[in-house]
């Protein structure tokens, strides 16, 4: 029986994050390439290449856009999975207080001490 590995989820969303930021950069340096190639090509068409560039600004716009508010959303997703510290240092003050407690009491009667 083979074991089957799983991979932690914290790990999937970094790659999934990383796989996402790649694909940002691509659709931008595309979008700028199109770009590029449209200023550089016949004069004549300048109505077509105005009209194209609109569309071009328009999605890399909407590719900005995108981009933020993935961040924005990672990001709170991140704040959501920080521990909550307050009810750390709460919970080890009571663990600590009942070991001071057991060693205030003295020895448990009937024990070997």
């Amino acid at each position: 029986m083979t074991e089957k590995r799983m991979t932690p989820p914290s790990a999937d969303a970094a790659a999934r994050v990383a796989e996402i930021a790649g694909l940002f950069v691509s659709i931008r340096q595309t979008l700028e390439f199109a770009r590029e190639a449209l200023e550089a090509s016949d004069a004549s068409q300048t109505k077509t290449i105005l009209t194209k560039l609109n569309e071009i600004q328009s999605a890399h716009v909407k590719v900005l856009a995108a981009e933020d508010a993935f961040h924005a959303q990672h990001a709170a997703a991140d704040a959501d999975d920080l521990p909550d510290l307050d009810a750390i240092r709460a919970e080890i003050g009571r663990k600590l207080d009942g070991i001071r407690a057991v060693l205030d009491a003295g020895g448990v009667s009937g024990g070997a001490e």
